[in-house]
């Protein structure tokens, strides 16, 4: 039993006191945070690719989520997700490698996908905002 303790378990206790602080309510050096999560849909079906951004123009600073194929997005980082405040919010397509002509490399764009309009696709035309509180947020998109 001992040699289970030294070997697994105490290593894994170790490892546990250094990610448990990183959850909910966590500050970082800005301030603050809050987890967030959420559904991305087009029309109430979900979105299946892309990425949700984040910013705060009045602190300088944002992030960005990962859609998944069911529609869902988490903001992770290590300090438990977004500081506490406005943030402004776009949904932007994955990139592709797309040619321009045999002379040229290729060049990363957009996606074009018929299920993120363009005007989702900047801060300022998107009329999307969420506020961070500390600890659990939820919000969901419904692109219309």
């Amino acid at each position: 039993m001992k040699q289970i303790f030294a070997k697994v378990l105490f290593p894994l206790m170790l490892v546990s006191a250094f990610l448990l602080p990183g959850c909910n309510g966590a500050k970082s050096e800005h301030g603050p945070t809050g987890a967030l999560s959420g559904k991305v849909t087009y029309k109430g079906e979900p979105v299946k690719e892309g990425t949700v951004q984040f910013n705060n123009p009045d602190k300088g600073f944002g992030g960005q989520a990962i859609i998944q194929e069911d529609g869902t997005y988490v903001v992770t980082n290590n300090t438990g997700g977004l500081v506490t405040g406005t943030y402004q919010v776009s949904v932007v397509p994955p990139m592709i490698e797309k040619s321009f002509g045999p002379d040229t490399p290729p060049s990363e764009v957009p996606k074009e996908m018929a299920n993120i309009p363009k005007k989702f696709h900047f801060p300022n035309t998107s009329g999307l905002s969420v506020e961070i509180k500390t600890g659990e947020n939820t919000f969901d998109i419904d692109m219309q």
